[in-house]
């Protein structure tokens, strides 16, 4: 899995991440922050906005999810 994560702030970590697993991921984590990436009307990826403390949680649930 390439790193695609960046910190943007002491604690805020920006994580990027495609469409197909934005709903499982946003529901299991309570995720608020959103910014979604589009092309000819339709999403095709998204950064969401996490705290440190979840950061290793989110990552291993990409890596299920083989992203």
């Amino acid at each position: 899995m390439e790193k695609n994560y960046w910190q943007i702030d002491e604690n805020l970590y920006k994580v990027h991440i495609s469409s197909d697993v934005y709903e499982m991921i946003v529901d299991d984590f309570k995720v608020e922050d959103v910014a979604k990436y589009m092309k000819d009307g339709e999403t095709y990826a998204y950064d969401i906005m996490v705290k440190k403390d979840k950061l290793q949680k989110v990552l291993k649930r990409l890596e299920e999810f083989d992203c």
